[in-house]
């Protein structure tokens, strides 16, 4: 179970979503685990449109320099990319797992539909 703030995705915060991209999600990948990433919104999704794609962008050029896919996702690709020279943790975070992933990457995400609660404090 994860957490990943719609409004981090919003607001390119992503110092904060890389951070809270679990271990555990990256040592399923280097056993070769599928991770899929499902996301309840009301909304598009995301998860699944943005922070899924570009998290399998940094991934793929990180771990085997593939250039990335997302071209129409180029200015999220950057912030996320950025963060990684800001913060050397950040980076060792994933580059510990670089010679442990496995090809390909099998990160998935998806969006299950909900329809939106209503404000109980109007």
């Amino acid at each position: 179970m994860v957490y990943f703030r719609s409004t981090d995705i919003e607001q390119k915060n992503w110092k904060r979503l890389l951070w809270s991209v679990p271990d555990e999600l990256l040592f399923y990948l280097s056993k070769g685990e599928e991770i899929a990433i499902i996301d309840k919104s009301s909304n598009k999704g995301k998860i699944e449109h943005i922070f899924i794609p570009i998290l399998n962008d940094l991934l793929n050029e990180m771990y085997f320099d593939e250039i990335p896919r997302m071209k129409n996702l180029k200015d999220h690709f950057k912030f996320a990319k950025d963060e990684f020279k800001k913060c050397k943790q950040l980076e060792r975070k994933f580059k510990f797992w670089k010679d442990k992933i496995q090809y390909p990457l099998r990160l998935n995400g998806y969006t299950h539909k909900v329809k939106k609660e209503p404000n109980l404090l109007n």
